[in-house]
């Protein structure tokens, strides 16, 4: 599946200018903030996205490390690692992310960052 036809979770961390970016491009996005669900720790978080067949987006490593290390069930994990993670700059990413029209699947650990992105396939249950 290519990046536009994924189901999304936005971290709390994701600005909501983003949300609506990923929407205006035809993301299905639900957005950690609308559902009242700030301060829920990651592995709630990871587990919603999981039941729901969606992509964590993050600013947030820990999402990776409970994937990898702790071996907690996910769908896929998108983790924008930037230098400058404000609005425009994350928008470029993202578009250019977009661009690539790379396909993914599920159990990718997505890892992008100012000059290029990794994707890595974990086994998840």
């Amino acid at each position: 599946m290519k990046f536009r036809s994924l189901k999304i979770l936005t971290d709390e961390n994701i600005s909501p200018k983003v949300v609506s970016f990923l929407r205006q491009k035809g993301t299905d996005v639900i957005d950690t903030k609308e559902e009242k669900w700030h301060g829920k720790d990651d592995e709630y978080l990871l587990e919603k996205a999981f039941l729901d067949n969606r992509f964590i987006l993050t600013h947030d490593s820990d999402f990776g490390t409970l994937a990898v290390k702790e071996g907690k069930s996910y769908y896929g994990i998108i983790y924008l690692r930037l230098k400058i993670p404000r609005v425009p700059n994350v928008i470029r990413v993202i578009e250019k992310f977009m661009s690539l029209d790379t396909e993914l699947c599920q159990g990718n650990l997505i890892v992008i960052d100012d000059s290029r992105v990794r994707i890595r396939l974990l086994e998840s249950e």
